[in-house]
């Protein structure tokens, strides 16, 4: 089979998926040649295919379902969607499928999200280096026929299973701003808009693959600032913010003021946990310490898990947790295949939200009790050596702070007297990321700025 790979394509193979800087890292003949490994190992019979706004996708959208024929199993084109749509078809019709995105990364990424039958993510554990090893082998298998492609709409039944029972009548009235960012959320608030009695205000809501007005990360300040400069009318309810494949969502109270995710989660946890007492939630190293504590104080067992959205979804399904959380704005529901949904997250927060309205109070005052500290943005430092760069970390941390606890679970756990922090390697990039919490802003600052300037000068100019 003859196809000349970029040299660089093994760089693409993450932790939690396949992403990378397109043509350099990832091609048609990479889409192609992991639709034949995808298929050639799990035996599947027909894939489910969607796609985000990309420029690069469509072609590589059609390499992979080449490759998908080619093995010998049907395609299911749904068209440009949001990744959690995948994730429904996928969950509800039991088949495997791939989503062609680079989520929140650069507009010159690109990549694959690939998923079992039930919407069950692959990992570098699970699937990824078989997919690798599978390619650089060359070894494929030769089917008895050539598969056949089919097209089909699926927005409407992801609109009805969503939404099925939600209390339309108590929505009456509200109002909620919402940045759509140029990217697959165009395509999921006018189903909201279809069915819910809100009045949505969007901006920025063209699809549109070069991310002209903003980053895609809805979590950072900086790619709020739109949003945040809306919310100053003192008009809506709140604001809402999405990425490039709209699976992650960030809450702005009615002042603009961002709400922290693990807040967020807090939230629902609690919600979730008075309906199933006792049950289990995940969060990850890098979610705010307010959630695990809320967890506990509402009953439930607080479960750690890996950052990624996989090991999220794989750490859920092992406890069989209710919800899942992380900093990044991804939230993972038992009720959702165990998947990220933004729609499952707004709805829940406008629920808790609604009784808290008639009540008399507006947003910045129901998250307030849960304020009780301060999480700065995570810093990502480029490393030559993610390994052997956290291997350092530890050794300035203990040599620099006898008086610190750490603990090795996904990167370096750090626990002083007055604050806590983590670092960890990126799972989608060479980095390191650092973040530190306390209730105290200047606290978290000054160990975060210790460390990051320790990696910055001794760890990343190695």
């Amino acid at each position: 089979m003859d196809k000349i790979l970029p040299p660089n394509f093994e760089r693409s193979f993450k932790q939690a998926d396949i992403r990378g800087v397109h043509v350099i890292e990832i091609d048609d003949d990479v889409a192609y040649l992991v639709a034949r490994a995808f298929v050639d190992r799990g035996g599947y019979t027909k894939v489910a295919v969607g796609y985000d706004m990309r420029l690069s996708s469509p072609s590589l959208v059609e390499a992979f379902m080449r490759g998908v024929e080619d093995a010998g199993a049907d395609v299911l084109l749904i068209g440009l969607v949001t990744t959690p749509m995948l994730y429904f078809v996928s969950g509800s019709e039991q088949i495997a499928g791939v989503m062609i995105t680079a989520s929140h990364s650069p507009a010159q990424y690109n990549g694959l999200k690939l998923v079992e039958p039930g919407a069950i993510p692959l990992t570098d554990r699970m699937g990824l280096k078989d997919i690798l090893r599978r390619i650089k082998q060359g070894k494929f298998n030769e089917p008895e026929k050539q598969g056949k492609r089919k097209a089909r709409v699926i927005t409407k039944a992801f609109q009805k299973h969503v939404l099925s029972g939600i209390n339309v009548k108590s929505l009456r009235g509200l109002k909620l701003a919402a940045d759509v960012g140029n990217g697959m959320a165009s395509v999921l608030i006018p189903l909201l808009e279809e069915k819910l009695p809100i009045e949505f205000t969007t901006i920025f809501a063209d699809m549109d693959p070069r991310f002209p007005n903003r980053g895609s990360d809805p979590t950072l300040i900086k790619n709020q600032k739109a949003l945040r400069a809306l919310l100053q009318s003192d008009e809506f309810d709140f604001g809402i913010s999405f990425d490039g494949d709209a699976d992650r969502i960030a809450f702005l109270d009615e002042t603009g003021a961002y709400i922290n995710a693990a807040v967020v989660g807090a939230l629902i946890s609690e919600h979730l946990l008075k309906q199933h007492p006792g049950g289990a939630i995940a969060y990850t190293t890098l979610t705010g310490k307010i959630l695990p504590e809320a967890v506990r104080a509402a009953g439930g067992k607080a479960v750690p898990a890996k950052v990624g959205h996989a090991f999220v979804k794989r750490t859920m399904a092992k406890y069989g947790a209710l919800f899942g959380a992380e900093q990044s704005g991804h939230f993972f529901f038992k009720a959702f295949y165990t998947t990220d949904s933004v729609v499952y997250t707004l709805r829940y927060m406008l629920e808790i939200y609604v009784a808290a309205k008639a009540e008399g109070k507006r947003l910045s005052e129901l998250v307030a009790p849960y304020q009780k500290y301060i999480q700065l943005e995570d810093e990502a430092i480029t490393v030559p050596d993610q390994k052997a760069g956290l291997a350092a970390v530890k050794v300035y941390l203990m040599a620099t702070f006898p008086e610190a606890k750490v603990t090795t679970f996904d990167g370096l756990m750090i626990q002083f007297p007055d604050a806590w922090g983590v670092v960890k390697a990126s799972v989608t990039e060479p980095t390191l990321k650092v973040m530190f919490e306390a209730p105290k802003k200047r606290t978290a600052k000054r160990y975060q700025d210790q460390v990051v300037a320790f990696i910055r000068t001794k760890v990343a100019k190695k």
